[in-house]
């Protein structure tokens, strides 16, 4: 089954791709069977793996409008995000980025079809950018603690994540 993040903010959030390195390619520069073609139809490709790995915060589209009774904040987005480490030091890296001291982002993720559930509180968690607290009892290290999140830091099914600057 696919699972759905979401991100919701205080204020509206530039949306896009961010923290992946692609170069797009003609076709027929990487393939040898497709040189005659008349159209160059470029390719995205990667030097690395790691480059493929990053976030995209998309608008909310209308079919998971149900969501937003999770959130008590009013601009939600649609948040693509692998659960890869290099993925996750992206979203921590755009969450540092975008937020405003003193506020707050709010995270999300369930299950398809699971958008109008009731989220488990019991996984409710916080992290702290300001103290550098990750939940109640981890602090986080003060220069590497993006690296700590995205080694860290997994989504967990209807877990709801307050992120504090």
């Amino acid at each position: 089954m696919t699972v759905h993040h979401y991100i919701g903010s205080p204020y509206e959030l530039p949306t896009g791709s961010f923290g992946t390195k692609e170069t797009l390619v003609p076709l027929p520069e990487v393939s040898l069977f497709n040189r005659n073609q008349k159209k160059d139809k470029p390719i995205t490709i990667y030097e690395k793996e790691e480059d493929a790995y990053g976030i995209r915060i998309n608008r909310l589209t209308d079919g998971y409008s149900d969501i937003k009774r999770v959130f008590t904040l009013p601009y939600i987005y649609e948040l693509s995000c692998d659960a890869h480490s290099k993925s996750m030091r992206e979203l921590f890296t755009y969450i540092e980025e975008q937020l405003i001291e003193g506020c707050y982002i709010e995270l999300y993720s369930c299950l398809d079809g699971d958008e109008a559930e009731e989220k488990d509180s019991s996984l409710d968690t916080s992290i702290n950018l300001k103290t550098l607290y990750f939940g109640k009892h981890y602090q986080l290290d003060k220069k590497k603690y993006i690296y700590e999140l995205g080694e860290m830091f997994t989504f967990e099914d209807k877990q709801f994540v307050v992120v504090v600057k």
